[in-house]
């Protein structure tokens, strides 16, 4: 025997050293978690916004999630400070917390005053909503728990994209519809939240039928500590239209509580306006409590929390989050509500032990709640022979019992915890920059399994997040793709996923890359059904090839089942379906659109057909409903009122079919020049994209040919009203209004009546096509879905041959041909650069000197700039047609005068612009008392133009500079 080694000297000793925390800040931070429930000084809002809290804790910033047009770069635009009430920045905020759908935000500042700002037309705009309170003693209780209730009918039923399967070479995607019974308010449209106070004060503030705020409380007994002050509580459905509530002191005692809203809301009639309703009231019922709910030694987590006989052995750690999961949609997975505490040990304390030291690192706690029916009386109460009913006879009561679950240990310090997708998926930020997700039923982290037959998520089919520079304060996104991180001096950066298996920019075979693309598809769908923004999940995609971005065009119809088939007949309907109740198709057009733009109006083919279907799509809509409400046209006149909105999308209607009609000749000639091309369906696609005009797949396409066939008697009426009211009338308002209007609809060289004519030819056609063929409503389906991907269909291709030949040249048909009945060199030359659909050097800086209102449909900035009439002759022309007392009530309540005295500072206020934060179009910042603009004209835009066409949020634009 060596002497060395009878005491272990020939064994070399390395001395562990004492690790630096990996955050800058972590002690603070895990304090400030510790302390209390709601600190959350940055948070992602689910339409795109980032809103932070400030270093100094003093003022509260917005930024958008938005695309560069320029440079199509992704990234957080300006900074934007929130316009906080008078009074109210004398103590720092420490949480922010955004609505499920992200149009409201609630700011707590450390006293426990909560303000609601909602976001007004533009993400980065939020006004505070005033809120009438008594005087209250008890503004110093810090809020420790907060819960935003569901709002109807959004969050009541989706569609839940579950997983997608590979057969047969085709992506199956298996969705099923779910109803949540999560407690909400019981008006559509209105949001409310719940939260509770240190001391044990419950409050719920609400919003009544006319959109004002008011608040209820609840100060029950039971929810006061009678050992220490709350520091944590969590909310969660009970899957019965009612809350759970757990609470958690600093003595380490868990609490359970169950919460009923009663609304007091009285039944309505059909038809019958809802009234403002009584206040609600809060019932508190008191569940069970739970003394240890702290982290022990493995030896006691044996699942039963009544177990007594063994010591427990707590483990040094304070708890930083609380969080409450509800019962998840899936069948059969065994979950339950399940509160979920998370400790974390010390990050500054050092061991007199060096062997024993280590890194900091946080455990998982969870409990679940199982609900079962119990009889309170012994059953040896049987024996009594003086009883009159048996034990069994008394009815049971709905008894909670708390059930520990195995704890996790993490490898470090969880600083921030979100739950995904229907609370099915947990995501955890650790203070050494890695983002991991973790299934909740097993724990089990979710990493790329290389499996390319079976998709369920985007980590699984290879996207994860490389290590970050580790930061206090992480969010993640709507569809968790990017990490808003920020440094403890308000230094913020993005992190976004990465997919690890190549890239998708390359037409690569390679199976894991048709997975990752099935794997966004999935996502896309997940979003669209829960109303989230999916810009994050388009950041992340980068460059595609033109195969790719075909495939996941593909893929987004079949996953979100978009039918495009228009039927066969007038009475089939299905365009009117498409129009009004299929948010889905404009979500895939927007997809579209954008995979194929470049700059400001550098489109390729299916990129440019999209664009031109959502803008039909748009017009359509307006046209059609002012149209609608004027009753028989053959007896009604179009209302002053209503012209001064009317008058771009009429305008944009008559300079796009002149643009129409110039696209089709332009690729009939390119195969009638010498030398003459034979007209085949390959070579008319490849010229098709080599021109990059579309316009006859638009022909072609059921849907917005459609719409166009719909634009035909409104324009008549318009037309006739216009010229009536413009030659006829003596009065100078009536010409000042319909003047504009008569010239917008009969400025461009022809005779718009034979657009119509040949959107009827190519209708009777198509029809015939599908007819001869005996083509089945899917076939058809999957015809009109190869135009929409920019291929000229072999069965159509007879059609688009007779509309680029015989109908537009050859005039021994019937009715002659489309060449002889119009001056084609005025058309070709006819200037329609403001519409955006042309890409070449002089469009481009035209567009750099101008700027177009996209929704209005007017040119708005640059040489030539147009404005509406006055909204004051509007109003002036239609009182005196009126001729009743009604124009005198109307003057005197300051109809009349709205444009003269604007409310508040509207007038003072500069001309701005939004902006859509995915295509960069614009339009007017258009509010409230603006001069031009009737009170019923903003009220119109707010309803037509919540979104841009693409159907994307605003942000505030900076006025453009325009180059002289």
């Amino acid at each position: 025997m060596e002497v060395d080694d009878l005491f272990g000297d020939a064994e070399q000793v390395a001395l562990p050293t004492i690790s630096v925390p990996p955050v800058k800040g972590l002690a603070r931070r895990l304090d400030e978690l510790s302390a209390s429930g709601c600190c959350q000084k940055i948070a992602w809002s689910k339409n795109g916004c980032v809103a932070y809290i400030t270093p100094d804790g003093y003022a509260v910033h917005l930024r958008v999630f938005c695309r560069d047009p320029a440079t199509g770069r992704w990234d957080l635009g300006k900074d934007t400070p929130l316009e906080m009430p008078h009074g109210q920045d004398d103590q720092p905020y420490v949480h922010l917390s955004w609505s499920h759908l992200g149009n409201d935000l609630a700011v707590l500042d450390a006293t426990g005053h909560l303000m609601i700002f909602s976001c007004a037309m533009a993400l980065d705009r939020m006004s505070f909503m005033k809120i009438d309170l008594p005087p209250s003693e008890t503004e110093m209780e810090a809020v420790i728990g907060i819960h935003w209730l569901g709002i109807l009918p959004y969050e009541q039923k989706n569609q839940i994209a579950w997983s997608t399967n590979l057969a047969d070479n085709k992506w199956k995607f298996r969705m099923a519809s779910h109803t949540f019974q999560d407690a909400h308010h019981p008006v559509e449209g209105k949001a409310s939240l719940m939260y509770l106070r240190r001391h044990g004060e419950l409050r719920m503030r609400f919003q009544q039928t006319d959109n004002t705020w008011h608040e209820v409380s609840a100060k029950p007994g039971q929810l006061s500590s009678t050992r220490e002050t709350l520091t944590h509580a969590a909310f969660a459905s009970n899957n019965d239209n009612t809350l759970l509530l757990a609470t958690y002191n600093s003595s380490g005692q868990l609490h359970l509580y169950r919460v009923e809203v009663s609304w007091n809301l009285q039944p309505q009639k059909a038809g019958q306006t809802l009234k403002v309703f009584d206040k609600p009231t809060l019932q508190v019922t008191d569940v069970t409590p739970e003394d240890y709910c702290y982290p022990t030694s493995p030896t006691v987590v044996n699942g039963d929390m009544d177990n007594q006989s063994e010591p427990r052995i707590r483990i040094p750690a304070q708890l930083t989050h609380l969080s409450f999961l509800p019962v998840t949609p899936e069948q059969n997975d065994g979950t339950m509500p399940t509160i979920q505490a998370i400790f974390s040990t010390p990050s500054n304390v050092v061991s007199l032990d060096q062997s024993q030291q280590q890194s900091p690192f946080s455990i998982i706690v969870k409990l679940e709640v199982h609900q079962t029916l119990q009889n309170q009386l012994h059953s040896n109460l049987d024996k009594v022979t003086s009883k009159k009913k048996s034990v069994s006879a008394v009815p049971s009561r709905n008894v909670f019992l708390l059930k520990r679950l195995p704890e996790t240990i993490m490898h470090s310090v969880i600083l921030s915890f979100t739950p995904l997708w229907y609370n099915m998926f947990l995501a955890f930020c650790h203070s050494d920059g890695t983002i991991e997700f973790r299934k909740r039923s097993t724990m089990e982290i979710i990493t790329p399994d290389y499996n390319t037959t079976s998709v369920t998520s985007l980590p699984q089919a290879g996207f994860s997040f490389p290590p970050l520079d580790p930061s206090p304060h992480i969010a993640l996104s709507p569809n968790y793709c990017m990490a808003v991180c920020m440094q403890q001096d308000g230094v913020i950066k993005l992190r976004s996923m990465e997919y690890t298996h190549g890239s998708l920019a390359t037409d690569e075979e390679d199976a894991r890359h048709y997975a990752a693309l099935a794997a966004l598809t999935l996502q896309s769908a997940s979003s669209a059904n829960q109303y989230f923004t999916s810009d994050d999940i388009f950041s992340i995609i980068g460059e595609l090839s033109d195969n790719r971005k075909r495939q996941f065009v593909s893929l987004l119809y079949d996953c979100l089942n978009v039918n495009l088939d228009c039927g066969v007949d007038e009475q089939a309907g299905n365009q009117l379906l498409v129009l009004g109740r299929s948010p889905y198709f404009v979500k895939i057009l927007s997809a579209t659109h954008l995979l194929g733009l470049q700059g400001t109006v550098n489109r390729s083919v299916t990129s440019k057909m999209a664009w031109m279907i959502l803008n039909i799509k748009y017009v359509t809509q307006i046209l059609t409903t002012i149209a609608r409400m004027h009753g028989h046209l053959d007896k009604q006149h179009l209302r002053p009122e209503v012209v001064p909105q009317f008058i771009g999308i009429c305008r944009w209607i008559m300079h796009f079919i002149n643009y129409m009609i110039d696209e089709v000749f332009a690729v009939a000639y390119s195969f009638r020049n010498p030398p003459s091309t034979p007209l085949d369906r390959a070579t008319l696609e490849a010229r098709i994209h080599e021109l990059n005009k579309p316009a006859i797949l638009i022909l072609l396409s059921a849907f917005p040919r459609m719409m166009m066939k719909l634009w035909g008697p409104p324009l008549q009426w318009i037309n006739r009203t216009a010229l009536l009211s413009t030659n006829n009338s003596v009065s100078p308002e009536s010409r000042k209004i319909y003047f504009p209007l008569h010239h917008a609809v009969s400025e461009i060289p022809l005779d718009w009546r034979l657009f119509e004519a040949l959107v009827s030819e190519a209708q009777h056609l198509v029809r015939s096509m599908y007819k001869r063929h005996s083509l089945s409503d899917a076939q058809r389906n999957a015809v009109e879905r190869d135009l929409m991907l920019g291929r000229v269909p072999d069965v159509l291709m007879p059609v688009a041959k007779r509309l680029l030949t015989d109908s537009l040249f050859n005039d021994a048909q019937p009715n002659g041909c489309l060449a002889d009945k119009l001056d084609i060199a005025k058309v070709m030359f006819f200037d329609t650069t403001w519409l955006g659909l042309q890409h070449s050097r002089r469009a481009t800086a035209w567009f750099d000197s101008h700027v177009v209102d996209v929704c209005q449909k007017m040119v708005i900035r640059g040489t030539g700039a147009q404005s509406s009439p006055l909204a004051s002759a509007s109003t002036a022309l239609q009182n005196r047609k009126r001729g009743d007392g009604a124009a005198a009530a109307d003057t005197k309540a300051g109809v009349v005068k709205a444009e003269a005295a604007p409310a508040g500072d509207a007038r003072k206020r500069k001309p701005q612009l939004r902006q859509c934060v995915r295509c960069g179009a614009y339009m007017e910042d258009v509010t409230q008392g603006m001069p031009g603009y009737a009170p019923h004209h903003i009220h119109w835009l707010m309803g037509v133009a919540k979104h841009c066409v693409c159907g994307n949020s605003w942000m505030l634009a900076e006025e453009k500079k325009m180059s002289r």
